[in-house]
């Protein structure tokens, strides 16, 4: 089918994870136990279908595990998770470099004709005004607007119809197998990665080793 937009993950995907990782090492020690618990909410959201029907707040689903994970109260769960994990995070961001060629791509794909979104399992937050990429794309769509977690299709489906594509016109872009390229595809849509070529990927998962290779290959394509 004609490609008409392409998504893009976020973390991992538009910047090196590991300068996060650096950068906020001492603050993710400091709030270890927060962060250990919080990730242990989202392994059973992920993979045990907590929040599959469709009328379950995912958004409070994650409160309430977190709580039970921690010991506490709903209320003080959610104001460490909004506090410390969603917005303390924040500032790490400022003044991070993200991947060679980024913004030039972007403009070259939007220049070709084709809608541009991102699409995240965290608040986007300022994210894309520190890497200079705001106003780019056409729809930005984090957690909890999502609604489901990836590798579900459900934030797939919702990314297609803000930008008013049907998912088999789109290509989603990202850097981890199961949650992006996977999940992407559940819903109907193309799904690559950026990887380096040192990575064992399996054969049949298209990779592109920059954002020039992936740019180049995808207007070559829709300028046919």
């Amino acid at each position: 089918m004609e490609l008409k937009a392409v998504g893009f993950d976020i973390d991992g995907t538009l910047y090196p994870e590991h300068r996060i990782r650096w950068r906020a090492l001492f603050y993710s020690l400091k709030h270890i136990r927060l962060l250990m618990a919080f990730a242990r909410a989202r392994k059973l959201i992920r993979f045990n279908q907590v929040g599959e029907v469709c009328d379950v707040d995912l958004d409070e689903t994650e409160v309430a595990l977190l709580a039970k994970e921690l010991g506490c109260g709903i209320g003080k769960a959610r104001n460490l998770r909004d506090e410390l994990i969603y917005r303390g995070w924040e500032k790490y961001f400022q003044g991070m470099k993200i991947y060679p060629g980024v913004r030039s791509s972007l403009r070259k794909l939007k220049d070709a004709g084709l809608k541009l979104a991102v699409l995240s399992d965290f608040p986007v937050g300022r994210k894309l005004e520190y890497f200079g990429l705001e106003g780019i794309f056409d729809v930005v769509l984090g957690f909890p607007e999502s609604g489901r977690l990836k590798p579900h299709r459900e934030p797939f489906i919702r990314m297609a119809k803000k930008l008013n594509v049907d998912p088999g016109n789109m290509m989603y872009v990202g850097n981890r197998l199961v949650y992006d390229v996977r999940g992407s595809r559940n819903a109907g849509m193309r799904g690559v990665l950026i990887a380096s070529s040192r990575r064992r990927i399996p054969l049949e998962v298209t990779t592109y080793s920059s954002f020039s290779q992936l740019t180049e290959s995808i207007i070559s394509e829709v300028t046919k």
